[in-house]
């Protein structure tokens, strides 16, 4: 009995062992995702996520009496405060002169009044076409923008242009507003030209002046709103606008000299006019000498442009001006240089930006692979699309190198005068763009043309280059404190402004930022019906109940959602794999990934109703809650997830959802 039991046990031992050490290797291991996740608790359980994902996710923030700012909303308030703090606590030499020189003009302006007082005499004695020409030169070459100005962009094939364009005597936001309600800009101008009695200019002189400068401004206006569109969805063609007549040729050339633009510069294309309506403008100012009524006009549009620039600077007449709100106006249109004491002062270890490089640079490799692996796409057109996702541009946060050159130097103790140099330097700065090539200029041309402060980023197919600025890659939106989730759905907006160059739009743009048709027919016939798909899906959601949205509008940018939201769950996919996450500790991960991306598009705007209906007639993207209830139909794993069926509102059976990349 003892030998059976002694030679069972020599026989079952090794299998014992061996099942014991396989079950010890197929246990699962056990990983946790041990940072904070805060996103589910304004869940709402009485709404089905298949009904309304978007009110299921943030139900408990609609219901509230005293909601939560939204993610934007802190941004923008913290975004503040950054400026305020720079401004009065950087140490940089040119902001402790800015101070300095602020400090001693709220005691005594006297010197500030006087030389604005000179400018706008010297406006003021112009009678003729000769002496407005004149005038306008001497501005232009104090860094005013008296009728026009200049601004950097890039056109089709990566060249650096710059663009002419209104002048901007008032923040750039007023203007926007200004062109929905003429009353409003009509209230702007007649404010300003008020404070003219200080400079001994009759009332019946500034009633003359305003009612000039509100017509000319008015012209402005109907042009300016253009370059918004302009910069999201560029033109195939040139957007040169020298539409004038063969007479007129000599008298726009003096005019285009005298803002320092040589013929030649036209031709080539170095420099654009925005729209057809600067070219008419730019017509009547050289034609001015033909009616004297135009001299008046322009002339007084001048007097109330450079009041409205310089008033910030002379408290005792401007008596809302305030210590911060100088130093602010003094760096307003130098913004190479704001965007680099901004970025210092905020410290770049803040800004997640080689995180978030690296991350892109997945997206791009992975978006490569979606395209090779494509049923729907021919050879030829896969590699159109390789070559240029390859060839795609990444300027993420901020430059590696500051450009020293487009640091400026002022001297001098007059306020005034060192906001002149400070203008000076701006417009130097736009000039050594003109002609040269996108790539080679890099962040000289994009922090030129953006603010730190802005909460954005964006795509532009003329130049195959994406931006990411700061506030996107910074915390609270960015938050490495937080579960990873959260961090990965913010980088949706990463895929979503690369897809940009392959959506309706973008996909006509090649790598090199020429408009170019690279798509075999049948290939983009394919293309076409999968975009008339994401129409008709995004034409079944409402923007309220009884306004339906409208997908066809909104297709750009829905596209770039869709494309945005497929590279980024991938890239975490990859990301919690690498981490062996498994089976339900996955999937808890992915839900949590739903969730932060709700979060994300989480907007005051959704608690208004007159807000959602401006949206829905003033912009291209779709309600926030479309964004992510549109995105989230087209996810397989959000229905398994959710255990979405075909009786909740956004279900979509699996033969509808599209499949693009």
């Amino acid at each position: 009995m003892k030998q059976t039991f002694r030679l069972f046990w020599l026989v079952a031992l090794p299998i014992v062992l061996t099942l014991a050490s396989c079950a010890v290797e197929d246990m699962p291991v056990v990983v946790t995702d041990d940072k904070p996740f805060t996103y589910d608790s304004e869940i709402d359980n009485s709404v089905r996520p298949g009904d309304d994902f978007y009110k299921y996710a943030l139900g408990q923030w609609f219901n509230s009496s005293n909601p939560s700012p939204s993610i934007t909303k802190q941004i923008q308030n913290e975004m503040a405060l950054l400026l305020d703090d720079m401004l009065e606590t950087s140490t940089d030499p040119v902001m402790v002169t800015l101070r300095s020189q602020v400090a001693q003009t709220l005691n005594d302006d006297s010197k500030n009044k006087a030389l604005l007082s000179e400018r706008l005499q010297m406006l003021e004695q112009v009678t003729t076409a000769d002496q407005l020409f004149t005038a306008f030169e001497a501005l232009q070459s104090l860094g005013y923008s008296p009728l026009f100005r200049l601004i950097p962009y890039a056109n089709v094939g990566k060249k650096g242009v710059n663009i002419i364009t209104a002048g901007a005597m008032t923040q750039e936001v007023t203007r926007f507003a200004a062109l929905k309600d003429s009353t409003s800009l009509g209230s702007v101008v007649t404010a300003y030209c008020t404070h003219l009695d200080a400079f001994g200019f009759s009332q019946e002189r500034i009633a003359q002046i305003t009612e000039n400068a509100i017509d000319v401004e008015n012209f402005e206006m109907q042009a300016y709103n253009y370059l918004y569109e302009m910069a999201r969805h560029p033109q195939p063609v040139p957007v040169t606008c020298r539409t004038r007549a063969k007479e007129d040729d000599q008298k726009m050339d003096e005019v285009m000299k005298l803002m320092g633009i040589a013929d030649e510069e036209l031709k080539e294309q170095e420099v654009l006019i925005a729209t057809a309506g600067i070219g008419q403008l730019l017509v009547l100012f050289a034609d001015v000498a033909q009616n004297p009524s135009n001299v008046e006009a322009f002339r007084d549009y001048m007097i109330y442009n450079v009041l409205a620039q310089d008033l910030p600077f002379v408290p005792s007449i401007n008596k809302q001006a305030k210590p911060l709100d100088m130093l602010s106006s003094a760096l307003r249109y130098n913004k190479y240089y704001k965007y680099r004491l901004l970025t210092e002062s905020y410290g770049k270890e803040n800004i997640c930006k080689q995180q978030c490089q690296d991350i892109m640079e997945q997206m791009r490799q992975n978006f490569i692979r979606r395209v090779d692996n494509l049923d729907w796409m021919s050879a030829s057109t896969k590699a159109e699309a390789r070559r240029k996702a390859e060839a795609m541009t990444f300027y993420i946060g901020y430059p590696d190198q500051w450009n020293e050159k487009l640091t400026p130097e002022v001297e001098g103790d007059v306020l005034l005068a060192t906001v002149t140099q400070l203008r000076q330097n701006a417009v130097q700065t736009i000039s050594s763009i003109r002609g040269k090539d996108a790539d080679e200029l890099g962040w000289d041309l994009w922090a030129s043309i953006s603010q730190f402060t802005t909460d954005n980023a964006f795509y532009l197919s003329t130049t195959n280059s994406l931006v990411i600025l700061p506030s996107w890659i910074t915390k609270p939106r960015f938050n490495n404190d937080l579960s990873e989730a959260t961090a990965y759905a913010v980088t949706t907006t990463f895929g979503h402004e690369f897809c940009h160059g392959f959506d309706d739009s973008g996909a006509q743009f090649d790598e090199n930022g020429y408009y170019r048709n690279w798509w075999a027919p049948a290939d983009l016939e394919a293309f076409q019906a999968k975009q008339q798909i994401m129409i008709d899906l995004f034409n079944q959601l409402e923007v309220y109940p009884g306004l339906m949205a409208d997908g066809a509008n909104t297709l750009t940018e829905n596209m770039a959602d869709y494309g945005g939201q497929e590279l980024a769950l991938e890239c975490y996919k990859q990301r919690l794999t690498d981490q062996g996450f498994k089976g339900i500790q996955f999937d808890e991960q992915i839900k949590k990934f739903f969730l932060s991306f709700a979060h994300l598009w989480k907007g005051e705007e959704e608690l208004d109703k007159s807000l959602l209906e401006y949206y829905y007639k003033n912009d291209n993207h779709s309600a926030n809650h479309n964004r992510v209830n549109g995105m989230m139909r087209l996810q397989d794993d959000w229905y398994r997830l959710y255990n979405v069926k075909p009786t909740d509102k956004l279900y979509v059976a699996p033969e509808g959802r599209v499949k693009i990349w």
